[in-house]
Order: structure tokens, then sequence, then C-alpha cells
């Protein structure tokens, strides 16, 4: 290929071959796309994807799914705010296998893409009484990743619990929980719970594949 791409370039082109074709009234409109990638093996079936989540969102304008490759697809909303509501709703699952999200504006080829982050409500679990508030979720939170601000702080109360919503990447081991301190006399435990969780790999805690597709447990061939 790229001994074809040299001679190419020492080639003369003909004058109807110099002539440029605009096609800047062609282009697709992109103002309101998501890039979609199915973290499964499976190969994802484009129709099966748009009829389930038509069911699921209900949106408000129409929405198109198209075919973008190694299990990516591209949905092309009528309406922004039907975007918004998609990525304010993650984390999405299809068949029980994550689904993570981009905004796209077509200037980069899909094959590109890097999905490495997914949106979570994480509950902080096992917090003593006097640290059930917003300021010690969000110190917590900020050790899980980017924090994504409520616009309602009640969201973030869960009664024995506190709740944060951590843009969360996925290429990495969910976290499992974090030491605290806060008397001076110790360390305590808060575990971590993650809303509406798809299937993970438990011999590595990544959200990206399944056990039988871990890397990890392939190269210690059972021996884990």
């Amino acid at each position: 290929m790229e001994d074809l791409e040299n001679r190419w370039q020492h080639l003369s082109l003909t004058e109807s071959e110099e002539r440029k074709v605009d096609l800047t009234r062609n282009k697709k409109n992109l103002n309101f796309v998501l890039a979609a990638k199915f973290f499964t093996r499976r190969s994802i079936n484009i129709e099966a994807v748009a009829r389930t989540f038509r069911s699921i969102w209900r949106t408000r304008g129409s929405f198109e799914v198209s075919e973008g490759g190694n299990n990516i697809a591209l949905m092309a909303f009528e309406l922004e705010v039907d975007l918004e509501k998609v990525l304010q709703g993650e984390p999405w699952a299809f068949d029980r296998h994550l689904v993570a999200f981009l905004r796209y504006d077509g200037t980069m080829p899909v094959q590109n893409l890097r999905f490495e982050k997914t949106t979570f409500w994480v509950q902080l679990h096992n917090l003593p009484f006097a640290l059930l508030t917003v300021e010690a979720a969000i110190s917590i939170g900020e050790t899980i990743g980017t924090i994504v601000k409520s616009k309602d702080v009640g969201e973030m109360r869960g009664g024995n619990f506190m709740r944060i919503r951590v843009e969360v990447d996925i290429t990495k081991p969910l976290c499992r929980g974090r030491k605290i301190s806060w008397d001076g006399q110790g360390n305590d435990w808060v575990a971590f719970m993650y809303e509406r969780l798809p299937n993970i790999c438990y011999w590595c805690g990544q959200a990206s594949h399944d056990d039988k597709d871990c890397i990890l447990w392939l190269s210690s061939k059972g021996s884990l």
C-alpha cells in the first residue's frame, strides 16, 4: 500500500482529474451524534440496537442508528435534548454488556475513537454518621474520577449512605472502596457500590470485557 502511495505522488494529473469536487453541501449533519461502543465480542445487530434503545429512551425527536464497524454504532439525534438525556442517563448496557458513548463530530475516523470513560452513580457505604455529608462524598469521589456535579443535592443522599456521580476510567479495574481516616485514631473502609453495573470481569475488575475474555485469566491458563 505504501509503495502505491509513493508511486501516486509522482503521477501527473490530467486537466479533468485536477478539477476538485466540492462536497460541502453534501456533508451529513453531525450536530447531535453519539458514537457508541458495545463491549462484547458478539457482533451487534444494528436493527436490534435501534429497537431496544428506542423503547428505553422514548426520545422526543427521532434518531437514526448506523453501523460504524468494530461493534461501534453511530446514533444521530434530531434534537440535542435527546442526546443530553442519553449522556445523563449513563451507564447503559445492551444484553448486559457495557455501552460507552462519545460525542462525535465526524472529524476523526470512527476506528480512531477511544472509549475510555463512562459515568456511574457510586454509592458510598459504611460512612460514619458524622461523614454523611456532600463534602465528604465529593472528597471520596474525586479519588475515583472526575465528579459530575448534580443539580439536585438531594440525589446524593441515600439514607445511611451517600451517592456521587463520577466519570470512571473503564480501562482500569473498578475501585472497590477506599480507606478513610476522620478522627485521627485509625482507619475505616468505605465500600463502593456501582448502580446499574453491567457485566464485569471478576478476574481483573474491568467492565470492558467478560470473565472468559480476560487476558489476565487466559494468560494464567486457568490457575487464577
